[in-house]
């Protein structure tokens, strides 16, 4: 690609970012994205932040939907002893439990089963709700999740409390993402070297100073980046 080719694309990729920006930003301060205090809601944003590692967003939101219908986000499952409920789980994932012949099967059905069996273990004896909706730092509560909660990484973790309305000061740093900061020249990373959570400031540090210089926050700019790079991946551009 050329150098003046290189530099349209860069300025292209920006213009729509500061476009979606404000727009993003007014459904946030429009109260659209109010944070949650229900259990059963940030236990659905839970497995689907676990469920959403590594895999495109139409199979995680798959997957939890399938979940959902069999009972396995209910109360019931989800407070106290649950026998089976790993196996349960890994029987809808690996496709075992549809009754269509679409042959859908989740990409990790054995590994994410685990996960979301552990998480599910440790939060039958406390309340997530509590823990994320008090005022701690959002750092702190990123922290909490990345350390006790099965199947989290600091780009999953982020995402759940963005997504549960806690905090937009914090990163998602996926693949879009990274390739954006590529493009503008603000980072010269591999996604591998990111993989812990120092790491992870550092880099997250970057896009949060480049979001300064916009007027947004670090939560709004990526949610903006996002859109646009999977609209351009999309359009094969």
């Amino acid at each position: 690609m050329s150098s003046s080719a290189v530099y349209y694309e860069k300025e292209r990729l920006e213009n729509a970012v500061r476009t979606l920006c404000p727009i993003i930003e007014r459904q946030v301060c429009a109260g659209n994205f109010k944070a949650t205090s229900s259990e059963y809601a940030i236990r659905h944003e839970l497995v689907a932040c676990i469920l959403g590692s590594r895999v495109k967003h139409e199979i995680a939101t798959s997957a939890v939907e399938r979940l959902d219908n069999a009972g396995l986000l209910d109360d019931n499952w989800w407070n106290g002893r649950a026998d089976q409920f790993e196996l349960r789980v890994f029987n809808v994932l690996s496709g075992r439990t549809s009754r269509s012949n679409d042959h859908w099967c989740y990409r990790f059905p054995k590994a994410r089963a685990r996960n979301i069996a552990e998480a599910r273990d440790f939060l039958a004896k406390h309340s997530l709700s509590e823990r994320l909706l008090d005022a701690a730092d959002p750092k702190e509560k990123r922290q909490w999740l990345v350390t006790h909660i099965s199947g989290l990484g600091p780009k999953q973790a982020s995402m759940f409390l963005r997504n549960i309305g806690v905090s937009y000061n914090l990163a998602i740093l996926d693949t879009h993402v990274l390739r954006f900061l590529e493009i503008q020249n603000l980072l010269n990373l591999r996604p591998a070297v990111i993989t812990n959570i120092r790491a992870y400031e550092r880099t997250e540090q970057i896009i949060t100073n480049y979001a300064k210089s916009l007027g947004y926050s670090v939560g709004c700019l990526d949610w903006a980046i996002w859109a646009t790079m999977r609209a351009a991946r999309e359009l094969g551009l």
